[in-house]
């Protein structure tokens, strides 16, 4: 169980000692199944030669084995194990609610909310109608409003831990609490409210890792500016000190920013009492709280979090509980009250898992061959008819992002962008702006002079023997260059955490992740909110058994740690 304080006085900050974790090897390859019309049907897996069937050492697989049971990946540290301690009253409270009416919420709150995550979904469509659904919380967001709000307006120190799967509105949990906190002290104590809105201040604050999530966070909350009237700004490297001040002068309901961001509001020379902007904050969240408390942030989060000195709710949100953060909080934080899903630690079960041998014929070793050839696949087959497709591929370490980026662009032919935390934050903004946003529909990118008329085809894959066989070249995108359909974006775990990509439904690991924690995040950048999603693993001879028998997990609905 995540364990936090409820001392009004935070501690001050120690170094944890960290916990190696030790591994268990598992053996099998999956058996991996394509769809019949799919080019990824040629494409061999990590056990489509018989040849290739050498049972691997280490521990087999229990086939009879609890559903539930943890399964470890990785070599260089886990998930917390012990997470199913309180799942049952999660569970019965996800059973019971099954929509925002009833949870305590003010409707004005209820009604704003709505029309955000309505604003946020992508529409779902078919060739003959569109598919409406009703606004419901999702199960995070149902046991975390209802257990926040049962004291939301006690004045004494609330500390609540949110973790929950990637993709599944963890945003949305934490900010619809806050928001009912901000309202509801203007409606129940409408004395205070007049001597606050006029003053120079804040009353809340959100803080997050990067700049990019940063963006992605203010986007969500402005939105609470024309339904609710609450002032929200974001403070980033573009934002000036003048632009700031004038804010803080007209009151900010809501503050995005990083921690180090929050510690510079005490070296501007023009604000006198940079402890009396914060004395009236009583809402603060740390968004992907694991980051925000390891080893290279833990001091300036920390000192951040001491610099407000009236917090009513602290909120750490997170996907994953790392051993290392759970011993972290349990240092300073040995009272907070854990709020967790029963599908944490747990990859989407929409998601389609495919693991790709490059050892095999006709990869013959060559992992980028394997992955030039894969993307080829992607953009060819029958998925996503219509719309430009996306792609992220996620690799170990930052020097292999331009070497991939310029094979797959100058010999492959591919519409391929690198990321690394060298490229300024402009850089990364330009670059991840595609996947950020709904896909657009090939007609809006195709030629002018595109025919409309529709063709059968075949494809054969550059230098290999795999043939796609006959596919249908739609009215959409006829005249479209497939390979420039698609955007690809290379990258590191930089941009594994957090961020939304709408519409993302391809994500290939060109390398095994090391820790299951880094699996969980780069693999929750598809498949999200109950969206179909595919993740291609490219594997060799070197790979862990372990690795190879994901798909498995991920049938078995198993548990990583």
């Amino acid at each position: 169980m995540l364990l936090f304080s409820n001392s009004a006085v935070l501690p001050r900050w120690c170094c944890p000692m960290f916990l190696k974790m030790g591994v268990r090897y598992y053996a099998g390859g999956p058996r991996i199944k394509h769809k019949r019309n799919s080019p990824l049907a040629s494409v061999p897996s990590s056990n489509s030669n018989k040849g290739s069937k050498q049972k691997a050492k280490g521990k087999k697989i229990n086939k009879k084995s609890d559903p539930d049971q943890a399964f470890n990946f990785g070599q260089y540290g886990g998930l917390k194990k012990d997470v199913d301690i309180d799942m049952s009253d999660a569970s019965k409270l996800i059973q019971k609610i099954s929509n925002f009416d009833q949870l305590l919420i003010l409707p004005s709150v209820r009604d704003a909310v709505k029309e955000i995550i309505s604003s946020e979904s992508l529409k779902l469509q078919d060739e003959k109608k569109k598919v409406s659904r009703s606004i419901t919380p999702s199960p995070i967001q149902t046991v975390a409003i209802k257990k926040i709000s049962k004291n939301l307006m006690d004045p004494k120190l609330q500390l609540h831990a949110i973790a929950a799967e990637t993709g599944s509105g963890k945003t949305m949990a934490y900010l619809i609490p806050l928001i009912d906190y901000l309202k509801r002290q203007e409606l129940e104590t409408p004395q205070l409210w007049e001597t606050l809105r006029e003053k120079t201040l804040i009353r809340s604050i959100i803080l997050v890792p990067t700049h990019e999530l940063v963006d992605q966070v203010y986007e969500t909350v402005s939105k609470t500016k024309s339904s609710l009237g609450l002032n929200s700004f974001k403070w980033d490297r573009a934002t000036s000190y003048h632009d700031l001040l004038e804010n803080i002068k007209n009151r900010i309901d809501i503050l995005v920013t990083t921690p180090g961001k929050l510690l510079n509001l005490f070296s501007i020379r023009m604000i006198t009492r940079p402890d009396k902007i914060l004395s009236k904050v009583g809402f603060v969240v740390l968004d992907e709280a694991d980051t925000l408390l390891d080893r290279s942030w833990l001091e300036e989060t920390h000192s951040a979090i001491k610099k407000i000195p009236n917090i009513n709710h602290l909120i750490f949100c997170s996907a994953t509980i790392p051993q290392e953060f759970n011993k972290t909080m349990q240092r300073l934080f040995p009272t907070v009250i854990p709020i967790m899903t029963p599908r944490l630690h747990k990859l989407p079960f929409t998601l389609d898992f495919k693991v790709i041998n490059s050892a095999l014929s006709p990869f013959k070793g060559s992992k980028i061959k394997a992955l030039a050839q894969t993307l080829y696949a992607i953009s060819n087959d029958d998925t996503e008819p219509g719309f430009e497709k996306r792609c992220i591929i996620f690799v170990n370490e930052k020097k292999h992002v331009s070497e991939i980026v310029n094979l797959l662009n100058n010999k492959f032919g591919h519409n391929a962008f690198g990321l690394t935390g060298e490229d300024t934050s402009e850089e990364r903004s330009e670059k991840i702006k595609p996947f950020l946003s709904a896909p657009r529909p090939l007609s809006e990118i195709a030629p002018s002079n595109a025919s409309s008329e529709t063709s059968w085809r075949k494809r054969e894959i550059p230098d290999s023997n795999i043939v796609i066989g006959e596919m249908r070249r739609t009215k959409s995108d006829a005249g479209v260059p497939t390979n420039k359909s698609m955007h690809v974006l290379v990258t590191t775990d930089l941009m594994a955490r957090g961020l939304n990509f709408k519409g993302v439904r391809n994500v290939i690991l060109y390398d095994v992740p090391k820790t299951s924690i880094d699996l969980i995040h780069r693999v929750g950048r598809t498949a999200r909110m109950k969206q179909g999603g595919r993740v291609f693993m490219l594997t060799d001879n070197k790979t862990k058994s372990w690795a190879k028998a994901l798909p498995k997990i991920i049938k078995k609905h198993q548990r990583l740690s």
